[in-house]
């Protein structure tokens, strides 16, 4: 994707926001005894970077050209899909007990992986 300096570093800077916020509201809840109400709130602390991350995002992808679009529609359809067949095997080695319960982060790293690997092969495809 193509930003401008301006439009990139509101990006990163509400990214990285965001990444504050999810470590503060993950480490209040392992760490500071609260009652319910306050436990819910801390919890979704960071739907709203995460839906600013998103909005950002989405400008973003509604600049570009109708073939970077699709390049980057093919590298989500790839992170998407796989993410999913990943938790699912994931899942089946939770069941049998040769992997630890799956964390929020492993996923997150699951769909970054297989964007870049749907990026790649997309780039390729096309060229």
């Amino acid at each position: 994707m193509r930003y401008s300096n301006n439009r990139a570093t509101v990006l990163l800077l509400t990214v990285l926001s965001s990444l504050v916020i999810d470590l503060g509201a993950s480490w209040t809840l392992g760490h500071i005894e609260l009652g319910g109400t306050a436990r819910i709130a801390v919890a979704l602390a960071p739907v709203p970077a995460k839906i600013a991350v998103i909005a950002l995002i989405l400008q973003a992808i509604r600049r570009l050209d109708e073939f970077q679009k699709r390049v980057h529609f093919e590298a989500v359809t790839v992170a998407f899909l796989s993410t999913g067949v990943a938790v699912i095997v994931y899942g089946y080695l939770e069941k049998a007990q040769v992997a630890g319960p799956l964390n929020m982060g492993l996923i997150w790293t699951f769909m970054v992986f297989f964007y870049a690997i749907g990026y790649f092969i997309a780039k390729v495809h096309y060229k």
